[in-house]
C-alpha cells in the first residue's frame, strides 16, 4: 500500500448551497403587486448578472387583502410566516401605511428587515425601512408650492376617515395652509370605502363654498369614485390629488378614472435609471412595458438596496442585512426625476432623497402625462 504524501490534503465536502431568501408582502392583489413582483425580480437576476454576489436571490411571495378593507392579522400572518416557515432574510412591503403600522411590533421581535413603501412619518424602527412611494409630510408641502404658483387661495379639501392616511396628509396640509397664507375653506372626511351616496353630499357641500381648487389626500380608494361622482353633479373645479394617484398609472382605463385630475406621481421619463429599468424589462420579455408606474420603479430600487446589503451582509441573518442596508447610500434611483438617489444610514431609514422625488402629472384626454416639478423656492 502507498502511503500519501506529507503534502496531500484531505479533500474539502462541497455542500449544495442555497440561495439568499427576500420575501415580498403582496397586499395589494393586481397591478400593484404585478408591478412590485416585476422590478425585484429584475433587480435579483442583474444582481446575478453583473456578478455582485455569490448566489442567487429568491423572491418569496404572500399575497392577501389587508387594510383598509380587513383587519391587520393577515399583514401580520403573512411576515410571521415568511420568516418562520420560508427562512426569508428580509422582506420588500408591506405597501401600504396602515400594513406597515401594524406590523412594527414584529419587526422588533423577529429582527428581520422590512423595506416598505409607505408614506407615513410613523413607520420607524431598526428594522424599518421605506422606499416612499409618496410621503404624507412631503406630499402637502409639493401640493402647496403648487397651489401659490397656479395662485389658489380658497382650498377644498377631501381626506379619508378614519384613517391614519388622512389624519397624517390634514395635519401636514394644515402646516403649509398656515406657512403659505392660502385657506382651507372646509374639510371634508370620507370612508376610504365610501360609494356615491356618501360622495356626493359632500362634494355638493365643497361646491357650495365656491372654492379656487379641490384637493384629496387619501389611500386613493376614492379615486375612481370622486371623478364620476363630480361628472354626474356636473363639478368641474380645478383639483389636485397625492400620490393617490399613482393608480392612474397601471392601464387606459385606470388612467380614465382620474380623468381632469392633476396628481403626484414618482416616475419619469426623462430619469435615465427609469430608462434602464424598461431595457431590463424588455430584454427579458420581449416587449416593452405598456404603461409605466412608480410601483414597478419602487420594486426595483428596494431590490438593488437589498441586492448591495446581501453582498456587504457578514454574516447571513436579518440583523447583518440590516446592517448593509445602512451602509446604502447614493445609489442612483429608477423612481423620481433624474437625480434621486437611495441613501440609508444607522439612524435615517427612509431612502430617497432629492427634492424631486415626487414629480406633478396629469391625466387628461386618456394620456398621464408629465406636468413637472414643484417650485422649491424661498
Amino acid at each position: 500500500m502507498t502511503s500519501p504524501k506529507k503534502n496531500d490534503q484531505p479533500a474539502v465536502e462541497r455542500h449544495s448551497v442555497e440561495p439568499y431568501r427576500i420575501g415580498m408582502l403582496g397586499d395589494l392583489p393586481g397591478p400593484c403587486n404585478e408591478s412590485m413582483r416585476a422590478g425585484l425580480s429584475l433587480a435579483f437576476e442583474e444582481y446575478v448578472a453583473k456578478g455582485i454576489g455569490d448566489r442567487p436571490i429568491e423572491l418569496v411571495e404572500r399575497e392577501y387583502v389587508g387594510h383598509p378593507w380587513r383587519q391587520g392579522h393577515p399583514n401580520i400572518e403573512a411576515y410571521v410566516d415568511l420568516v418562520e416557515n420560508e427562512h426569508v432574510l428580509g422582506v420588500a412591503g408591506p405597501m401600504t401605511t396602515d400594513n406597515c403600522l401594524s406590523l412594527l411590533p414584529q419587526l422588533d421581535r423577529y429582527r428581520v428587515p422590512s423595506i416598505g413603501i409607505a408614506g407615513t412619518q410613523r413607520y420607524v424602527g431598526d428594522y424599518a425601512f421605506l422606499t416612499p412611494n409618496g410621503g404624507m409630510a412631503d406630499e402637502p408641502a409639493v401640493v402647496a408650492a403648487w397651489l401659490v404658483e397656479q395662485g389658489y387661495q380658497r382650498i377644498a379639501f377631501i381626506r379619508e376617515a378614519p384613517s391614519q392616511i388622512g389624519q397624517e396628509y390634514a395635519h401636514y396640509l394644515h402646516y403649509e395652509a398656515d406657512e403659505h397664507g392660502f385657506e382651507i375653506v372646509m374639510e371634508q372626511a370620507i370612508t376610504p370605502i365610501a360609494g356615491e351616496a356618501e360622495i356626493i353630499p359632500a362634494l355638493e357641500k365643497l361646491r357650495a363654498l365656491d372654492a379656487d381648487c379641490l384637493v384629496y389626500f387619501g389611500f386613493g380608494a376614492l379615486s375612481g369614485q370622486l371623478t364620476s361622482s363630480l361628472a354626474r353633479i356636473g363639478w368641474d373645479p380645478p383639483r389636485i390629488m397625492g400620490t393617490a394617484f399613482v393608480g392612474a398609472s397601471f392601464s387606459s382605463e385606470r388612467i380614465a378614472m382620474y380623468d381632469g385630475w392633476i396628481g403626484l406621481d414618482q416616475f419619469h421619463e426623462q430619469n435615465a435609471v427609469h430608462q434602464h429599468l424598461h431595457t431590463l424589462y424588455e430584454k427579458k420579455y420581449g416587449k416593452r412595458k405598456e404603461f409605466s408606474d412608480s410601483v414597478f420603479t419602487c420594486g426595483y430600487d428596494i431590490g438593488r438596496a437589498y441586492a448591495l446589503a446581501i453582498a456587504r451582509m457578514r454574516i447571513a441573518t436579518g440583523e447583518a442585512l440590516r446592517d448593509g442596508l445602512e451602509t446604502v447610500t447614493r445609489l442612483p434611483a429608477a423612481t423620481g426625476a433624474p437625480g434621486t438617489v437611495v441613501s440609508f444610514s444607522p439612524r435615517d431609514h427612509r431612502g430617497f432623497k432629492g427634492a424631486d422625488y415626487l414629480i406633478i402629472r396629469e391625466s387628461k384626454n386618456g394620456r398621464n402625462s408629465l406636468v413637472g416639478s414643484a417650485p422649491v423656492a424661498i
